[in-house]
């Protein structure tokens, strides 16, 4: 009997409904959906899940939580799986008619499809967590020291603490040390595009943007038209702007964000970040308008209420350039 026959007989053994006394523990699907499982165990629950409507439902739940947001170089490797292919679902639906009675063929692909499913999606939950965590922990860091006005992803609302960035490890957040580490580890030989944008991140926290341009640029190498890339290029460049004393840079942040913008058009964090970029240019009617259609998009909360006093000090600002 061949490896796709004992796996087949084996998931459709199982019975299908609800909650029984042998579904395991939450904890463990937890561990599954976060990539944490060690082998045996992950081929235990999978054969599990696949049978079991409730803990399928249970692990979907936590792999949404894990990872918010499926980032598109994870969903290009999936879709390049050979089991993730029409022409390898053909084929294998084919294998299957023309070993099995016909009475049962389509109840064999239907579970051969549902180990596909599974297999890919705890792979996916894997990457996406690998790479959610560093951000994760920057995004923290970034909240516990907010080191620049500009916003990051997935960062909660801080006043500006400093504007000279977290420099000297003595004085950065154990969590920003951390994801530096995870990141460096995955960064050395042929980094992927997200990674770089982590890397890229981390340097515009550790008071690097020199550097984070140079990180964002070869990361745009692999995906040219990327809105986060082109968003996190453009944010470097006006932190370089103001570190290095190089007005032209933020011309260039204009350009990057716009792009990026021109991409994703209700991006509030890009959004935000270009009004800050125009107020340094002193560009008060565009900076107005960029906090009202910020607003018109975010209209609370604390990030709200920072773009309500910028743009509130603007409009002043333009009514006394309008007195005589």
């Amino acid at each position: 009997m061949s490896e796709y026959d004992q796996i087949l007989d084996r998931i459709t053994a199982g019975p299908r409904g609800k909650r029984g006394p042998h579904c395991p523990p939450a904890s463990q699907l937890a561990e599954l959906a976060a990539g944490l499982a060690g082998e045996k165990q992950r081929a235990s629950l999978l054969d599990h899940v696949c049978v079991c409507d409730s803990c399928g439902a249970v692990l979907r739940a936590m792999e949404a939580d894990f990872a918010p947001e499926v980032l598109d170089a994870e969903a290009e490797e999936v879709a390049a799986l050979r089991t993730s292919s029409r022409q390898w679902q053909r084929e294998f639906a084919s294998k299957m008619a023309g070993r099995r009675r016909p009475k049962i063929v389509l109840t064999w692909i239907a579970r051969a499809a549902a180990v596909a499913v599974c297999t890919t999606s705890a792979w996916l939950g894997w990457s996406q967590w690998v790479l959610y965590r560093p951000a994760q922990l920057m995004a923290q860091a970034y909240t516990q020291e907010r080191p620049f006005e500009f916003r990051i992803p997935m960062a909660g609302y801080a006043p500006v603490r400093t504007a000279k960035g977290l420099g000297s490890s003595f004085q950065r957040p154990a969590g920003l040390i951390e994801a530096e580490a995870q990141i460096h580890s995955r960064t050395q030989d042929h980094p992927n595009a997200r990674w770089l944008a982590l890397r890229a991140r981390a340097e515009m926290l550790g008071r690097n943007p020199e550097a984070a341009i140079e990180t964002y640029t070869r990361a745009l190498e692999q995906r040219p038209d990327d809105p986060d890339l082109l968003a996190g290029l453009g944010m470097a460049c006006a932190l370089n702007a103001e570190a290095s004393n190089r007005p032209v840079d933020y011309g260039k942040a204009i350009e990057y964000l716009t792009r990026s913008l021109q991409a994703k058009p209700d991006a509030a964090e890009t959004i935000f970040n270009r009004a800050i970029v125009y107020e340094r240019m002193f560009l008060v009617k565009e900076a107005i308008d960029e906090w009202t259609r910020y607003l018109s998009l975010d209209p609370n909360g604390e990030w709200a209420q920072e773009a309500r006093n910028r743009l509130a000090a603007l409009e002043e600002k333009k009514k006394s350039i309008a007195r005589p």
